[in-house]
């Protein structure tokens, strides 16, 4: 019972912060002119606040860093409470020394994102400060795990989190998309960490998803403010973190794929744009209207239905996810194969002559 109260404080208090921050940094962002003005490749015609990334941060911290503390120094028996002293900085994978490190780093990341929302910075030097923070994660002992050779594992790892965290990024082309999809995806990761038994990861799962619905609320289309590269970075690197978390049987080789068939969508969104920008002749670190969202609405989809769509989707593969891994055997073969299958047909799908051809023809009007 005390584990499921501090669950469900965390979330609420990563939800309630996040909504009566959210419009605190708005009016911030237009006192001191932090907006996003519309451009080629941005959907908005009016200037959109900035900043929304920063009432992310502080809710998720705050709420985690207090549920941590809670449940590591707290012991619920029979009624009683328990005060635990000294366990506090100790090294492990329920300590608050592991926390410290994680909002750290993804704090590192939210500031060189903010620093590239405001002045700009080279993308290769982004992407190097990303490398280091995926080789700080494995520094640290956390890796993938599979039965490959350790080496093979770390690259994987560092590919996977620099991967993660530019997809959230780039996915965050849409009013509510990035926050909505984080939040499901944050949801599904707690579910499968409390399966586990594992109360750090569900804590950190759950404080994510209270904070990005807390900003959904003010994110949604027409959306009053934008997360901006300082808020994508930062939920992109801690999804990337949990997905690792996630324990799952080695000796059944589909369970491997969890945390990539939760995050499917924002693998799928990040695929397609690098894939059709590279065909195209175009940097896959330029902006675009190329996203899956974007050839939705292409096809006659309004915005808030093509995000309603993407979220379900998002949803399904959260799912899909969680029912993975309670699969044995071939089946989880089997479902592995439907989710790219499904995948295949949605990139079939957005890729159609029609969408296609309007992806060139922005992409020329942009240039022009």
């Amino acid at each position: 019972m005390g584990s499921a109260w501090i669950y469900a404080g965390s979330f609420l208090g990563a939800l309630v912060i996040s909504l009566v921050l959210v419009p605190l940094v708005r009016q911030l962002a237009i006192k001191r002119e932090v907006l996003d003005a519309p451009g080629a490749h941005k959907s908005h015609s009016t200037p959109v606040p900035y900043l929304g990334g920063v009432a992310m941060v502080v809710a998720f911290s705050l709420a985690v860093v207090a549920g941590a503390v809670v449940k590591q120094d707290l012991s619920f028996s029979g009624g009683l409470v328990t005060f635990n002293r000294g366990l506090v900085l100790n090294r492990g994978a329920s300590t608050l020394g592991e926390l410290f490190l994680v909002l750290g780093l993804a704090l590192g990341l939210s500031v060189m994102g903010l620093l590239d929302d405001l002045k700009g910075l080279n993308p290769f030097l982004r992407l190097g400060i990303e490398i280091g923070v995926a080789s700080a994660v494995i520094a640290y002992g956390i890796q993938f795990t599979s039965p490959l050779p350790d080496g093979i594992d770390a690259i994987i790892t560092v590919v996977w989190i620099v991967g993660i965290t530019n997809a959230l990024n780039l996915l965050d082309n849409t009013d509510g998309l990035a926050a909505g999809i984080t939040g499901i995806a944050g949801i599904a990761f707690f579910v499968l960490a409390y399966a586990n038994n594992q109360p750090f990861t569900a804590l950190l799962a759950i404080g994510l998803s209270g904070c990005t619905l807390g900003f959904l609320r003010s994110n949604f289309h027409p959306a009053k403010i934008y997360m901006g590269d300082a808020g994508s970075l930062y939920l992109g690197f801690l999804l990337s973190y949990i997905g690792l978390k996630i324990r799952v049987n080695q000796s059944e080789t589909p369970q491997l794929f969890i945390s990539a068939v939760v995050l499917g969508v924002a693998l799928l969104d990040t695929t397609l744009v690098v894939v059709s920008r590279i065909k195209r002749g175009v940097s896959p670190f330029e902006g675009g209207k190329d996203h899956l969202s974007h050839r939705l609405m292409r096809l006659g989809v309004s915005v808030r239905r093509g995000v309603t769509i993407i979220l379900l989707g998002g949803a399904s593969c959260g799912l899909i996810g969680v029912a993975l891994y309670n699969i044995r055997g071939q089946a989880g073969y089997w479902v592995v194969g439907a989710v790219l299958m499904i995948a295949a047909a949605s990139t079939v799908l957005l890729t159609t002559k029609r969408a296609q051809l309007a992806v060139v023809a922005d992409a020329d009007r942009s240039v022009a």
